[in-house]
């Protein structure tokens, strides 16, 4: 072989009745001229190449031509990769001079493109701008998708029908559930284009946009709650009376821990205070308040006071909500952090 042919490395996309050029690249590996003429081997492309150019290459040169392929209207869609093979023969004795086989497929051609921008001055809002680049009218659906897949999102108009070198802009816009507290949450936005009157092909396009939504509660705001709480939470035992079980001397006459009373270790997380009152003693109010935070997940240990040699206690004793076992007190304040909501008067005993 005299002649070195190089064919796209990528398979060769056919639209039926489109033509298509696939470029060529020819290399002279003789010391003479060579006068050539293209052709496409026996096969399913064979019949597809339209007028086969010919061309000369100087010696150890290269040069590149187009092979045109053009596939009848009506040629249905190709299920996988075919190959095809290109001659280069001699222009005067026909005889083979190189050849190369490239990968080609016949696919229904794409007429919809665009691209998603987000919309200026109006949060939560893109815009979808459509183009149609084909010669025949493109009626398409729009759909879209939140992720994560929290909130609403919809677009308008949903489906449109563009004439050929119409271009469109549809409005998406996005509810996006919005976080209780923290950090602004980031969220994208996914939009598919499809063919109206084929819902079985794959989306003509997608495109992805993409924000953030700020929470109900900023970080520093829910923190400064929690203080607030506490602090009114002090005041009203103060005023009641009563004092909490914080550290300090201890009483002479204790009661032994009973064994159903859970052992209490520091650091630990002092969630609630009920004081021993009532006919039950308090205990059914403590109780009520550990199943309401049981219910939301949060551990947590029902102590009596009067029975434990780590707690503090005044008067009468109380029934204390807590949770324990941390390995530092910043451990135990993670867990505080991590329980605010539910547990806004938690705080650390070191």
């Amino acid at each position: 072989m005299t002649v070195e042919l190089t064919l796209p490395a990528e398979p060769v996309t056919l639209a039926p009745g489109v033509v298509t050029r696939v470029p060529v690249e020819l290399r002279n590996l003789a010391a003479a001229p060579a006068a050539l003429r293209l052709a496409v081997a026996r096969g399913r492309a064979a019949g597809w190449a339209v007028d086969p150019p010919a061309v000369t290459v100087d010696p150890y040169a290269t040069t590149g031509v187009d092979l045109v392929l053009q596939t009848p209207p009506d040629q249905p869609p190709s299920p996988s990769l075919v190959p095809f093979t290109v001659h280069a023969l001699d222009a005067a004795t026909g005889e083979p001079a190189g050849f190369a086989t490239g990968l080609l497929t016949v696919a229904l051609p794409v007429p919809v493109s665009g691209a998603l921008t987000a919309r200026t001055g109006e949060p939560h809002a893109f815009d979808l701008r459509l183009v149609n680049d084909s010669d025949r009218p493109a009626p398409v659906r729009i759909t879209a998708e939140l992720d994560p897949p929290a909130g609403s999102i919809a677009a308008e108009p949903a489906a449109v029908r563009l004439e050929p070198g119409e271009s469109r802009t549809a409005l998406v816009r996005a509810k996006p559930a919005r976080p209780f507290m923290g950090t602004p949450k980031p969220y994208f936005v996914v939009v598919a284009v499809t063919d109206a009157h084929d819902p079985d092909r794959p989306p003509l396009f997608t495109a992805t946009g993409n924000g953030s939504r700020k929470p109900r509660v900023r970080s520093w705001m829910a923190g400064t709650a929690a203080v607030v709480l506490a602090l009114a939470a002090t005041a009203a035992v103060a005023l009641s009376d009563v004092r909490l079980p914080l550290p300090g001397t201890k009483r002479a006459a204790k009661p032994a821990a009973t064994p159903t009373t859970p052992a209490v270790s520091r650091p630990y997380a002092l969630v609630d205070v009920f004081p021993h009152r009532g006919p039950d003693g308090g205990k059914a109010e403590a109780e009520s308040q550990r199943a309401r935070l049981d219910t939301a997940g949060m551990p947590v240990k029902l102590v009596d006071s009067l029975a434990s040699d780590v707690l503090e206690d005044k008067g009468t004793g109380f029934w204390v909500l807590l949770q324990d076992g941390f390995a530092n007190p910043e451990a135990a304040q993670a867990f505080c952090t991590q329980w605010r909501v539910v547990a806004p008067k938690c705080a650390v005993t070191p």
